[in-house]
């Protein structure tokens, strides 16, 4: 595709490093400053906004009730619950802060069996071997198992003592002492300059002008993105847009627009169990 404008080998050395790893936030993004932790809950309000995600840290396995019979075979489902539930501490958390839950799941594949309880019932046909189903929320996922009545002993033996079920997930937040950005000046500049145009959805323009002249005005004017290393705030910048490369177009919402934006220090959110 060729460039709308031809661009000074510092500004194009300063887009070739850092637009690759360009990315949208959350929308509304995540206020990481309000950041709540309490009795193994983590909520993350939404700019503005007393909604957001609650993550856990801690779970527990739990068993659907006892096997049941299936074609011959025995079935069993285990939940893995956030241990705040089972403790009837949630409720109590969300009615002391106002808060919101956006009911936000760990990623699909966060969940597996454990190569113990794979291993024993290894021996089950094609379809019937333990799998992960989708979690339902509170549950962050549920495990299916199929056995043999002989197996079941065991099985029930092992649900009762160690994990069958392993979590593993990271979550991309921020430090709350992360910098912030307002990005309003420089959305002033890029819309004075016909970069942007504002709409009632907030503000949109070319891709390829947006991430051109942005990265041009942080060269030139970076005490506009706060941070001596105009890559840095220009970074978080162009993170507040949806970027589509293809398509040429580049869109911030009005939300977005209106709130500063986080010079993330990455401060992952480690979920684990078994």
């Amino acid at each position: 595709m060729r460039l709308p404008y031809v661009l000074s080998a510092a500004v194009l050395g300063l887009l070739t490093f850092v637009a690759p790893a360009a990315h949208a936030q959350t929308d509304p993004p995540l206020d990481y400053a309000r950041t709540i932790e309490q009795s193994d809950m983590v909520f993350v309000p939404y700019v503005g906004m007393n909604r957001g995600p609650v993550y856990y840290t801690s779970y527990e396995q739990v068993p659907n009730g006892s096997p049941t019979n299936v074609s011959g075979m025995r079935k069993l489902i285990v939940n893995l619950f956030p241990k705040a539930h089972r403790q009837n501490l949630y409720n109590g958390f969300i009615s002391q802060y106002g808060i919101t839950d956006a009911k936000v799941l760990p990623p699909a594949t966060a969940c597996q069996p454990t190569e113990e309880i794979a291993n024993l019932l290894s021996y089950m046909p094609a379809g019937y071997t333990p799998r992960i189903l989708a979690g339902n929320y509170p549950i962050a996922c549920s495990l299916s198992l199929f056995f043999m009545s002989e197996s079941e002993a065991e099985v029930l033996a092992i649900i009762n003592s160690r994990p069958v079920i392993t979590l593993r997930a990271s979550i991309p937040l921020c430090d709350k002492a992360s910098q912030k950005l307002n990005i309003s000046p420089i959305n002033q500049r890029l819309v004075t300059d016909k970069v942007l145009t504002s709409t009632s959805t907030g503000l949109t323009g070319n891709s390829w002008d947006v991430l051109f002249e942005s990265s041009r005005l942080a060269l030139l004017s970076p005490s506009l993105f706060v941070t001596s290393d105009p890559q840095v705030g220009w970074e978080a910048y162009i993170k507040a847009f949806t970027l589509d490369l293809n398509a040429q177009t580049a869109t911030m919402s009005t939300t977005t627009a209106g709130q500063p934006v986080y010079i993330c220090t990455p401060d992952p959110l480690v979920l684990q169990f078994g």
